[in-house]
Parts: C-alpha cells; structure tokens; sequence
C-alpha cells in the first residue's frame, strides 16, 4: 500500500511539474520531480535574472545581517571593557539587560506581521535600521542600569522587524530551492560578523578615554551610527519587489518573475484574509515552529551575551577574550555552510538540522565536563551548531507555508518563540555561576534534546501529510499562483 502511495505522490509531483513555460527559446523553463522534492531546472535566462537579483539585494541584505550581529556584540564586548563598573551593575542586572531587548523584540512582532504588510518593506526596513541604530548609539552614554534597560528595550522592539523582514523579501524573490543558499548567506554574516568584530572590538578596545569616554562608549557609539547610516542607504536602494521598474526586467524577464511567484507560494496583497489566519491557529505546524525557534534560542540566549565573560571564565584577558571569539565566529559561518552543503546532497533539511544540534550539544557537554582549557573552548566553538540549525528551521518554514497572510502570521509565531527563548537564556546565566556558568550551560543541554526531539516529530508529521496527499486520487488542481495555503493545495509536498 505504502509503495502505490509513494507512486501515486510521484505520478502527482509529475503532473504538477512537468509543464513547460515557453517564453522564448532561450527561456523555456523545464520543471522535474525527484520523489517528494520538486527541482526546477533553470533557463539560461532565468539564470541571468537571479545573479540580477543577487546583484541588486543581497549585498544590502548581508550588511544589514552584519551589522545586527555587531550591535548585538556590543553589550559583550562592553562587558569586558569595563561597562559592568562604569554603569554599576549588580546580580543579574546584566542578564536583564539582555532579556528586556528581547522582550521588546517580542513585543514586536505580531504588530510585526500586519505593519510589513501595509507598507513596502525596504522603506519600513530602512526607517526601523535608522532608529536602531540611533538608540545604540544613546546606550553608550547610559548611567545607570535603568537608562540602559529601557533604552535595550526600545532598541530590541525596532530590531524586532529585520528577520521577518528578511525571510518574507528571500520568500518573495527566490524559488523553495534557492531559499536555503540566501538564508544561510546572509545568517553566515553573523560569523563574519562576530569574528570581523572581534579585531573592531579589539581595536576599539585601545580608545579608552579619547575624548574622555570609555572604550565601551565609543564601541556604541561607533557600532550605531554606522547602522544609522546604512539604514539610509537601505531606504534609498533596496528593492522589495521582483517586479519593479528598477530592475529593468526585460519581457521574457517578467514572464519568468511571475513564474517563479508561483513556485514561491507568496501572492503578496494588503489584505489581511482570515480564513488563513485561523488555518494557521489550527496547524499542528505553527507550534512546531513555535517550539523549534524557542528551544534553539535558549542558547543563542546564554551563550551570545556571556560569549566573552565565559572566554575570560579560562583565564583570558578581556581584550584577549574578545580576540578568542574570532575563532568562533569562524566555526560558526562553517557549520552553517557545512549544514548547506549537506542539505544540497541529500535533500533533507530536518536530518541535518538534529545533526547540528547535536554537535551543538556535544559542544556544550565538553563546557560542562572537562577542565582543561583546550577542550572547553573546542566545546565553545562548536557550541555555535545551534546556528546552522536556525537556518534550516527556517528553510523549513519557508518551504512548507503557503498562503501570504498565513505564512506572515507562522513567521510571526517563529519569531516569538525566537525572541522568547532568547530572553529565557540569559536568565539562566546568572552573576553567581560565573566563571564557568555550569548551570546555565547544563540548561542550554536540555532545551538542545528537547529541541532535537521536536524537530523529529516535526518531519514524521510532514511526512505523514504527504502520505495523506498521495492517497487523495481525486484532489483538484488548483494554480499555485494563487493565495492558497499548502493544505488547500493537494499537490504541495512538504520538504523534509
């Protein structure tokens, strides 16, 4: 039964994808079927529009991901330059500071998911990048941790907009099967990023009391005006909609642009359709995610805020705790490359991302079990699997939402659970585990098998709707160009 099951879903993939766009004869887009995975064979053409498109987009995309990631390292790296002294922090006031950012990233996204809808997203993006980074730049002038805390807290609630962001322009401009490559090139930016940062950081290091402020001062102040700045650039270049004039799309270009708006799942409008939001409240998926993006960023949570003040817990200067990050933002970009290139081969998006969490978690195992400096910081290092997992939880995501208001309102409940386990992590790093922050460490543990076991019932549960798919003989077709949601569309098979 099974095996005319997995024939009749082969035969349906078939009859779905095997259609030919003639647009031209350079332009003929031939689309084929592996199993469950759809793989569209690209034109010469459409082959030119995407290196266009990479061209136009990504390097603003990238930056903007870089950058994030550097303003985020900057309470780190303060942290060790004298910061806790200077605005006199006490207990767990330092945690605190980093669960309130996360708190008004929280805040933020369900307003979120209608406020990107309602307004063209590279103007909104650049508006909210400006004002962030004006913010970071006011902590750096902080006296106290009151003025800190409501300041991180205004500074998470604008930074809240720039993941849905970014996931909701790669949906709109990238067929499924390009979606994994872009999102990990531009979360790779938050390696570069932390090792880039780790020479900026060293460097800024050097400046205490020019001009009669502290290093961590003209950290903030350096980080955020810089982000201030480009999220001007952001507002005046970046392009959110593969359609537009500015892309100077030829006609065979645009038949091809709609082409692969259908195979996307994005029909972006300004209306807001109900009967997709409570679909989403009813699927089993949404909490699935829900819980994923939760349980993966407990550790972005610990382990990012105390990255320097665990290196330092070895033995390390502050400046040279900073230096020692370098490797790990190197690891980092790795494994998420490394997690790409084994989801190219195999096809498989969620075996691979309980083998990153896994080596996440032998990472944070050696942390806890060893006393020798060497093995505790190759723990550290390796500790950053849990990123490459996050880019093929969202890869997953991605792929296997349809309809524009649901895939808004899933994204949306990712994000909350992103932003609400990295505001649980630091709560489990508190002042009186230092150096070793064993505690915390062993609570990152938990959260990573608990992680690893719902990535797994996650995929047998996609796989068994695609079972159900294929034994539907009679389903209708209906044109994936459409706003549907992957369960009204018969034909859409989950990507595992």
């Amino acid at each position: 039964m099974e095996k005319e099951q997995a024939a009749h879903l082969d035969n349906m993939v078939d009859v779905m994808t095997e259609k030919e766009l003639e647009y031209s004869e350079d332009t003929t887009v031939t689309v084929s079927a592996r199993g469950f995975n759809a793989v569209v064979e690209k034109s010469n053409a459409e082959k030119r529009l995407v290196r266009k498109i990479d061209r136009t987009i990504f390097p603003l995309m990238c930056t903007i991901g870089f950058l994030q990631f550097m303003d985020k390292s900057a309470l780190t790296y303060g942290a060790v330059l004298g910061m806790l002294t200077d605005v006199n922090l006490q207990g767990s006031q330092y945690s605190l500071l980093t669960t309130v950012f996360y708190i008004g990233y929280l805040c933020m996204q369900l307003p979120n998911s209608y406020l990107v809808q309602r307004f063209p997203i590279a103007k909104y993006l650049g508006v909210n990048i400006c004002i962030w980074g004006m913010i970071l730049a006011c902590i750096g002038i902080s006296q106290n941790f009151s003025q800190m805390a409501g300041l991180r807290f205004i500074l998470g609630f604008f930074e809240g907009v720039v993941y849905p962001g970014f996931q909701l322009l790669t949906n709109t401009f990238y067929r499924k099967q390009e979606i994994q490559a872009r999102n990990s090139s531009w979360i790779v930016m938050n390696g570069l990023a932390q090792a880039l940062g780790g020479l900026i950081g060293y460097g800024i290091g050097h400046m205490e009391m020019v001009l009669n402020y502290h290093a961590w001062q003209w950290i903030m102040f350096i980080f955020g005006s810089a982000t201030a700045l480009f999220g001007i650039i952001v507002f005046v270049f970046l392009i959110d909609d593969p359609r537009s004039p500015r892309f100077n799309l030829t006609e065979e270009e645009k038949l091809i642009v709609e082409d692969r708006l259908r195979d996307n799942g994005v029909k972006r409008h300004q209306e807001w359709e109900a009967d997709q939001f409570w679909e989403a409240i009813r699927d089993p998926k949404t909490y699935a995610f829900f819980l994923c993006a939760f349980l993966n960023s407990i550790s972005s949570g610990g382990l990012n805020p105390f990255s320097t003040l665990i290196v330092q817990g070895l033995g390390f200067s502050g400046l040279n705790s900073i230096l020692l990050n370098i490797p790990a933002g190197v690891v980092n970009a790795s494994l998420i490359l490394l997690a790409v290139l084994i989801h190219l081969k195999t096809n498989d998006i969620l075996l691979v991302a309980i083998g990153m969490e896994a080596l996440a978690t032998l990472g944070l195992i050696l942390l806890v079990a060893t006393t020798s400096v060497g093995p505790r910081l190759f723990g550290y290092y390796i500790g950053y699997g849990y990123v490459a997992t996050f880019v093929l939880m969202m890869t997953c995501l991605s792929s296997n939402t349809y309809g524009y208001t649901k895939k808004l309102f899933t994204q949306g409940i990712f994000f909350i659970g992103y932003t609400a386990g990295n505001a649980v992590g630091p709560l489990l790093m508190t002042g009186n585990q230092a150096p070793t922050y064993i505690p915390g460490m062993i609570g990152c543990i938990a959260a990573n098998v608990l992680l690893i076991a719902v990535l797994f019932s996650l995929r047998q549960w996609m796989a068994h709707l695609n079972r159900k798919k294929a034994g539907n003989h009679n389903g209708t077709f209906i044109d994936p160009g459409e706003d549907i949601t992957d369960l009204q569309y018969d034909k859409m098979i989950y990507k595992l």
